[in-house]
């Protein structure tokens, strides 16, 4: 059971990760390029120090949108959750260079279900996007999670496939 809601959890911690990668690159005056739409996210839980998918979790699926002007909102799909125990992501998104994107978004987790796994606090997730054409993307990236009084206890790494909603 406890391996079970830690696949579950780790699935869940990540998705937050990459669905923040997405984009889509359209001349801008000051920039070059700006990201902005919404996104359909397929995230892959993967072990840190390897790369390799977390054994015994799907992907988790998420929407991204990009808002003019620099910042973005996430909803992540997915059942490691409870209802209504984590907040939909809201952060900011830039252009780093050519097709290169980064975004950094907080969602909050409203209350624990599983102590040590799933408490209540706050989730972050930085990323970084690549272009692959107009409507798809590749990304990678780290999340954490931290109690309500800052104290971090949880962290993981994902990547990401993004394609562009119509």
């Amino acid at each position: 059971m406890a391996s079970t809601f830690h696949k579950i959890g780790m699935a869940t911690m990540l998705a937050g990760l990459t669905t923040g990668g997405v984009a889509m690159a359209q001349p801008s005056g000051s920039e070059g390029r700006t990201i902005e739409g919404t996104w359909y996210i397929q995230v892959t839980p993967i072990i840190c120090a390897t790369g390799a998918p977390v054994p015994g979790v799907t992907p988790i699926t998420g929407l991204v949108t990009f808002h003019a002007g620099g910042t973005m909102s996430e909803t992540a799909g997915g059942t490691g959750f409870a209802p209504g125990q984590r907040s939909p992501g809201h952060g900011k998104w830039r252009h780093e260079a050519g097709q290169t994107f980064s975004q950094k978004f907080t969602a909050l987790i409203n209350f624990t279900t599983v102590p040590g796994f799933q408490e209540a606090g706050w989730q972050t997730v930085e990323q970084s996007a690549e272009l692959l054409d107009r409507d798809t993307l590749s990304s990678a990236g780290t999340n954490a999670f931290y109690r309500t009084d800052g104290t971090l206890y949880r962290s993981g790494c994902s990547t990401a496939t993004g394609h562009r909603f119509e």
